[in-house]
Order: structure tokens, then sequence, then C-alpha cells
């Protein structure tokens, strides 16, 4: 049974993580702040907003549902659920590489998969089991790391890590490179922010939500939201307060630690009120969010194609020609298109195209429920 309060999760994860995603897409946040290409106040009111409200809070989501969905799928599975779940992560591994080298390297299936991995000894836990794992995995990792990163700035202060030669570099390929210029970059930033010590620092950061998800799926708080109601409610409005704290930090103070810990902390802990709030959402809100949840795989990959397409040279050519308040609206467009089309698919399909494929590879049949 599918739940379309999750689905209209996804959906709205999708609209947040447009949102962070399309300032990559457009500008070279890689090397520089995105702050350098604001023109005026409204620029920095728009990069403010994301920052507190987008920023560091929606690939949690995605996590949390990601643990939500494998659960799902472990109570469904039977005794081939291992195998079958490992084609899986197996399919989205392969995804996920085509979609990091020959899309856009800010990809996040290929970590999915590998992070999937670390999921297998914990099938037969108990709810409480997995609860703390998640707990205890995430504070340890994010205020631990919040301390030590404390720690360096009092010897260091703060460090800039600003690379504007490789900005420019970035903004000439990307602008008017070739084919082959574009995938080298490409590659480049990929391995800029991925190698052996990211893995490891990815593990710590995603596998706690895939735990807190698989929680929540094996608690039903979703699925019997009125028994779980003051539970749901009790995890809102502590996730907003201690997210809302955080996030505001670096507007109170702003340096290398006040930053950190604003994604670190703030960012999962919106995530999980967006995720909790939902649950006292209108019918109305969920309808219009869930079509394009219910495609999530296929709508992520496709603001990937649709906006390199729009900012890379093989297409209209203007990365780092817009504001951020440009970049933004053409986020607008898109999920406002993306909405459009998800509702018309599911009219005439059960499942969006990249779906029926996922599942193709996944199960090596048709399967549509």
């Amino acid at each position: 049974m599918r739940i379309s309060t999750i689905d209209a999760v996804r959906g709205l994860a999708l609209f947040g993580i447009l949102l962070v995603n399309v300032l990559d897409f457009s500008l070279p946040m890689l090397y520089v702040d995105a702050s350098v290409f604001a023109k005026d106040g409204v620029d920095r009111f728009l990069l403010a907003f994301v920052d507190i409200f987008a920023q560091a809070s929606f690939y949690p989501l995605f996590s949390l549902l990601f643990g939500w969905g494998a659960w799902v799928m472990f109570e469904k599975g039977g005794e081939r659920f291992r195998v079958t779940f490992l084609r899986r992560l197996l399919a989205l591994l392969l995804f996920g590489v085509i979609h990091a080298f020959f899309i856009w390297h800010g990809d996040i299936l290929i970590g999915y998969a590998i992070v999937g991995l670390f999921l297998f000894p914990f099938f037969q836990a108990s709810a409480k089991t997995l609860r703390n794992w998640a707990l205890s995995l995430w504070s340890s990792w994010a205020f631990g790391s919040t301390i030590l990163m404390w720690l360096m700035w009092k010897v260091s202060g703060d460090v800039d890590f600003s690379e504007p030669e490789l900005a420019k570099q970035a903004i000439a390929n990307y602008q008017q490179g070739t084919w082959e210029q574009i995938f080298m970059q490409r590659v480049a930033d990929w391995l800029y922010v991925n190698s052996l010590t990211q893995t490891f620092i990815f593990v710590l950061t995603i596998l706690p939500f895939f735990l807190f998800g698989a929680y929540i799926a094996k608690e039903k708080w979703f699925h019997h939201v009125a028994q779980h109601r003051e539970t749901i409610q009790k995890w809102c409005i502590g996730s907003f307060v201690v997210g809302m704290a955080f996030k505001l930090l670096p507007y109170i103070e702003k340096n290398i630690v006040t930053t950190y810990a604003q994604d670190m902390i703030g960012g999962p802990a919106l995530a999980l009120f967006y995720l909790t709030a939902f649950s006292f959402v209108s019918a109305k809100v969920i309808h219009f969010f869930a079509p394009v949840g219910k495609m999530a795989f296929t709508n992520y990959l496709m603001q990937s194609i649709i906006c390199t397409f729009i900012f890379y040279s093989y297409g209209f050519g203007l990365y780092g020609k817009v504001t951020p308040k440009q970049a933004l609206a053409v986020a607008l467009g898109v999920y406002a298109m993306q909405i459009c089309w998800s509702h018309w698919w599911l009219k005439k399909h059960r499942i969006g195209p990249l779906e029926r494929v996922w599942r193709w590879m996944t199960y090596g049949k048709k399967k549509t429920t």
C-alpha cells in the first residue's frame, strides 16, 4: 500500500533539492560562494532563504525516505529480500555513475547505493535498536565533528576554502567548452569532493538517517498517523526548535564553526521537521505534491538533464552568466513543469518511466505495485 503522505514529502524534497542544486548547476559553487554572484538585496535575501530553509536539509530528508522505503521493501520482500535489495542498490549505483559522469557531478545516488549496504545488518533489528543506533551515530558524529571543527578554528581561525582560479576554469568549460571539456570538468568536479575520506564521512552522515527512516517505517508512523500523532507532534516541534536554532547561528555570528553546525545539526533537524509536519497538512497539499514524489527518481534525474541543458554549452550556455535570483527562477519553472507533467503522466501510467526501469532491474520482471 502506497502512502500518499510519503509521496508528498518526496515531492517537497525534490523542490528543496532543486533550490539548492540549481545554484550548483548554474554557478561554480564548488569553488566560490554564491554570494559572489549576488547583484542586489533580492539576491542576498534569496540566498539566505535557501541557506536557512533548504541547504543541508533535503539530502537528509531523502535519506530518511530511503530508509523508510528500504524497510517497507524488507517487510514485503520475503526470503529473497537480501538478493533483491542488493540488485536494487547495484542498479542505483549504475544510474549514479551515469548521472555523475555524463550529466552532473553532484550525484547522490552513488553514495546512497554504497551506504545502503550498511543497512543489511539492521534488517532484523527492533524499532528501538534502529532508533538508538540512528540517534547515537548522528549525535556522536554531528556534535563530535562540530567540536573538532571548533578546536581547529581556535588554532587556525577561519579558513578561506575558495578557489577562484578553479571557478574561472569551470565557467570556461561549462559555458563554452566542447563535450570532451565538459566531461573532463565534470570528472574533476566529482573528484574534488569525493575521496576515501569523504566516503567515510558520507557513511557517517547518511547512515543515521537511513536507520531513523527505517525506525519510522517499522513503527508505522505514517501507516497509522492518528495512533502516533502525539509522538509525531513531539518530534515535529523538537526538530523545528533545534533546526532553526542552529540554522540561524551564522546570522548571529558567522564563522567556520557556526556554518558547519548549521549544516551538520540544523539541516538534518529541519529535515525531520519537514517529514513530520506533513502528517498535519491538508489533503489538497498532499494531492499537489504526491504525484511529483511518486515519480521522484525520474524527476530527480530529469532536473539534472534539463538544468545542465539550460546552463551548459551544449544547450543555452548560461553557466556563470546568471544571478542567484535568475537561477532560482529557473528552478521554479522546472519544478512547475514537473508538477504538471507528473500529474498528467500518472493519469495514464501507474509509475514513472525510470521507476519502471529501476524496478525491472531490481526484480527482473514487470512489477508495478
